[in-house]
């Protein structure tokens, strides 16, 4: 229970940022990245919610194009 809240401090964190539109807010694909990581290895090792690790395993790859956007270029 404690890695599905750490996951959804890290979604309400993220989304601030990216919505504050400040200097720091590219971080916020970071957390995006870590919260969908942990939620990731949550469902598919702990409750074997196939769809839900699908949703966060597809996110991982927007979180990690994000990151690609907004860090490298």
């Amino acid at each position: 229970m404690l890695i599905k809240w750490f996951g959804t401090i890290c979604f309400l964190s993220a989304a601030f940022l990216l919505s504050s539109n400040i200097d720091v807010s590219k971080y916020g694909f970071i957390l995006f990245l870590f919260g969908h990581i942990i939620l990731s290895y949550y469902f598919w090792f702990r409750t074997k919610d196939y769809p839900m690790f699908t949703q966060n395993f597809f996110f991982i790859g927007v979180d990690v194009f994000g990151i690609y956007r907004w860090f490298i270029i």
